[in-house]
């Protein structure tokens, strides 16, 4: 009884840590939008500390909201056209 409710267990960890880091990566794709157009690449302390909150904020999103926050930001980059 207790092997199945640990298998259990592990399995939502592991789907918890996927989400996580889905949402990760898609911050950071959102992130590459603008870097990759500017023309300046001298980034402050400032930028690369906002730069992570955004990162991990689209992992905790992407953790509390799962495939609704995914689907949602991946439309919104659709319709840009980019």
């Amino acid at each position: 009884m207790t092997s199945d409710n640990t298998d259990s267990n592990q399995r939502s960890l592991i789907k918890v840590i996927y989400r996580f880091l889905g949402g990760a990566v898609l911050g950071i794709l959102v992130l590459l939008i603008p870097v990759t157009y500017g023309a300046s690449n001298n980034f402050g302390l400032v930028q690369v500390g906002v730069a992570f909150v955004f990162i991990i904020s689209c992992g905790l999103l992407s953790i509390v909201w799962g495939g609704k926050f995914i689907d949602t930001v991946t439309r919104m980059l659709n319709s840009t056209g980019l």
